[in-house]
């Protein structure tokens, strides 16, 4: 099989526990790309090389920039007055972007050197520069992974529609992300939807509620605007003015952590909602199995920015949990609404509340749907079954 070359920010990331489960699913089929790592990183991962960009080798751009002006000079043009023609979206998209085309400057003949047929960018910021720098420079197809936030925070990356242009093909993990990628011209056949993959299948023993008949009510999420949480919280008021028993624990760190807080004291929640900061992930898998119901708020923020289906969906509907979904957002692609989970408006709090109180007080009546929760869960997002779809369309 041909070489193919993955392109990260960084790896690997504690957060991004999806791209090492894709990685893991490829070598049951034995196929093993290369692993770049551009921004920082480890020098191995599970026996394996990763080619970690040395950030001093920047200083070598004096020379390598007139290099390729002088070889590649309309190549090189069309880049700087695309990004000249538009304005950048944020000062760390600049950063991004300037550190993939140095990255891309600089290790360009390396990689014709490789012989690599396809360069795969996982993310369409930083990766996704480098690798289409390295396409044009060096005549290396590209193909990118585009997830929501790469296309929909404050319109996308800066060079996204140069990218989606020139990629063989664009990988992404929603429908809904899908779509928007269609409206930005993408061609239906040139996008490649595979889900998210999970390798673990937890067994839950009991769908009965515990002491005192209390439900226990979880989230996992960055404590950011997208993810809906002063919605989850007036949530949890109604609940606790319906006289339900019930606790919820919010896992996750973030910008918003001082402010939801103090929402939270306001609205008379301190007993009920707690705050545990972030977790690494063997400490959270044991809770989608300890805790009843699984709560997901996401809006659309202020930036446009929003969630595909984030990998906690389905991990709480592999884990039996009954999942009350914001429909804002990727999150109910994940499972059938009434039947496996539930999708809603997250600022219609009523809805929540009813469907939360009717739980608590037969909670018998859901447990086909937890159920079906973990075989939709087995269905759409086994990483043996997505990482041959995965094979299908890197190794071609």
């Amino acid at each position: 099989m041909n070489k193919v070359a993955f392109l990260y920010a960084t790896f690997p990331r504690p957060t991004e526990t999806f791209v090492r489960r894709e990685l893991r699913a490829l070598a049951e089929f034995e196929f093993f790309p290369n692993i770049y790592s551009i921004w920082k990183g480890e020098n191995s991962w599970e026996d394996r090389k990763i080619y970690k960009f040395q950030l001093s080798k920047l200083a070598l751009l004096p020379f390598w920039i007139p290099y390729w002006f002088f070889l590649k000079p309309r190549e090189c043009r069309d880049v700087l007055l695309y990004l000249w023609s538009r304005p950048c979206h944020s000062f760390q998209n600049w950063c991004e972007t300037f550190l993939g085309l140095g990255f891309a400057l600089i290790e360009a003949k390396n990689f014709k050197r490789k012989d690599y047929r396809l360069i795969h960018a996982v993310w369409a910021t930083m990766p996704a520069t480098a690798a289409l720098t390295i396409s044009k420079l060096q005549s290396i197809e590209f193909s990118l992974g585009a997830h929501a936030y790469d296309v929909f925070r404050n319109g996308g990356d800066w060079l996204l529609q140069m990218k989606l242009t020139s990629a063989k093909f664009v990988r992404t993990s929603s429908r809904s992300t899908a779509h928007r990628l269609y409206q930005l011209g993408v061609k239906p056949a040139d996008v490649k939807v595979v889900r998210r993959s999970l390798s673990e299948w937890p067994k839950r023993e009991c769908f009965a509620l515990g002491k005192g008949k209390t439900i226990k009510l979880l989230s996992v999420g960055r404590l950011v605007e997208k993810k809906g949480y002063f919605h989850m919280l007036k949530i949890a008021a109604l609940l606790k003015r319906s006289g339900v028993l019930f606790s919820l624990k919010i896992i996750g760190n973030g910008p918003l952590n001082r402010d939801l807080i103090v929402e939270r004291d306001r609205l008379g929640l301190r007993n009920e909602v707690s705050f545990s900061g972030s977790l690494k992930q063997k400490a959270v898998k044991p809770l989608y199995l300890e805790y009843d119901a699984f709560l997901f708020t996401g809006i659309v923020d202020s930036r446009g920015d929003r969630d595909g289906i984030p990998n906690v969906v389905p991990e709480a509907l592999s884990a039996g949990m009954l999942v009350l979904a914001s429909d804002r957002a990727g999150a109910p692609e994940a499972f059938v609404d009434g039947e496996s989970g539930f999708s809603m408006n997250p600022e219609d709090y009523n809805s929540w509340n009813l469907l939360l109180l009717d739980f608590w007080k037969f909670p018998q009546n859901y447990i086909s749907i937890r159920k079906n929760a973990q075989l939709i869960a087995r269905e759409n997002f086994d990483s043996s079954r997505n990482g041959r779809k995965l094979l299908e369309v890197y190794g071609n």
